[in-house]
């Protein structure tokens, strides 16, 4: 990946995000202030992954030129490039270690690699998955982790153990996610339209809760019922569950009785990416929308168009639960990944480039839509 906007920002880069404004002060002035090119050498590859580190100083990349690149939030700059062209390379994870990334392979086979990025070494295998990871759950308290795969298992890993420490047989298990609190384990299972929790300390017991999206898909996503759910996330108080789509939109449901309390709408087609599944030959992601990092707002791509779309989860939505956006960011070109910096006033976006946002100081509102 090359940087496609020269350095001169640096230094604005910088006082944006020491700002300790609260998001709702700045959600509608966030602007694309740097953009990196996914490869040197072929401009058709895809960003799949993108992770920020527990400071929100670092981000990782991983895409299909199968690299890992890091960036250096502050310094607004690439620090350092990995190939992994052996393996593939694919949900790039931090670790509460800054200095060490775990991901699942495309190629050879479908293990789980820990690397240091420091001497650009392997430090552990996890092996154990028949087919592709779809996703991974970092524990937000502790070196546990969960991973998802195509073979219907679902596995709890140690980062200081090769060997898994437990592990569920369920159908189309694709997306998993840890409360905040890393006492509870939600599993999304597109097939049965259902989400299904779980208490970590007693993983190997039944649910103590499954919330059945099937009535809601019928009403809000009727030609994706069964798939094309995209990303499960817990909003930071733990209240709210998000079910990412890549087509209608997204369920916000109550993450203590699986309630819904909105359809985010608005979108404009699918980003067009697998969701997580590959079955048409559509480049890997892990979903458009996301929390902000204070668990107030969503924020996710508009399909097919060059917008970034943000919902306030805290405005009523109207009689037949759809929350439409409050405010449209205009974009340069389709996102189809976005995160959340967990600290600063900065948000990342990619397709085929990777763009920072910061919110702009004086700036006018984004228009509403």
């Amino acid at each position: 990946m090359a940087e496609a906007q020269p350095q001169q920002q640096q230094q604005q880069q910088q006082q944006a995000l020491q700002s300790t404004q609260k998001v709702s002060d700045v959600i509608r002035n966030y602007r694309p202030t740097k953009a990196f090119r996914t490869s040197k050498h072929d401009a058709s590859q895809h960003v799949t992954s993108l992770d920020f580190d527990d400071q929100g100083d670092y981000l990782v990349a991983a895409g299909e030129d199968e690299t890992i690149q890091v960036f250096d939030i502050k310094e607004g700059k690439s620090t350092k490039s990995v190939p992994s062209k052996k393996y593939g390379v694919h949900l790039a994870r931090f670790t509460h270690h800054s200095r060490q990334i775990l991901h699942a392979s495309t190629k050879v086979d479908d293990s789980l690699r820990l690397l240091d990025l420091h001497n650009e070494s392997y430090v552990r295998y996890f092996s154990g998955h028949t087919d592709k990871v779809t996703c991974l759950a970092l524990s937000p308290g502790s070196d546990s982790f969960i991973s998802c795969s195509k073979d219907d298992t679902v596995t709890l890993w140690d980062l200081n153990s090769r060997n898994a420490q437990g592990k569920l047989k369920l159908s189309t298990p694709y997306l998993t996610a840890f409360d905040p609190s890393a006492s509870v384990i939600a599993i999304a299972s597109q097939s049965t339209s259902s989400v299904i929790l779980y208490d970590v300390r007693n993983y190997d017991r039944s649910p103590f809760s499954t919330f059945d999206l099937a009535q809601y898909e019928e009403v809000y996503t009727p030609t994706t019922r069964g798939r094309a759910w995209t990303r499960l996330e817990f909003s930071n108080d733990g209240k709210h569950l998000l079910v990412g789509t890549d087509y209608h939109g997204h369920f916000i449901l109550d993450a203590f009785d699986g309630r819904l309390k909105a359809f985010l709408v608005g979108k404009n087609g699918s980003p067009g990416r697998a969701a997580p599944v590959s079955t048409t030959g559509k480049p890997l992601g892990q979903g458009d929308a996301c929390f902000t990092q204070d668990g107030r707002y969503v924020i996710g791509g508009s399909g097919d168009k060059p917008d970034i779309l943000v919902w306030d989860t805290h405005q009523a939505p109207d009689p037949s639960s759809f929350l439409h956006p409050m405010t449209r960011l205009s974009s340069r070109g389709r996102t189809a990944i976005v995160e959340c910096n967990p600290r600063y006033n900065m948000l990342a976006t990619a397709d085929r480039d990777i763009l920072f946002w910061l919110p702009e100081d004086n700036s006018k509102p984004a228009e509403e839509k």
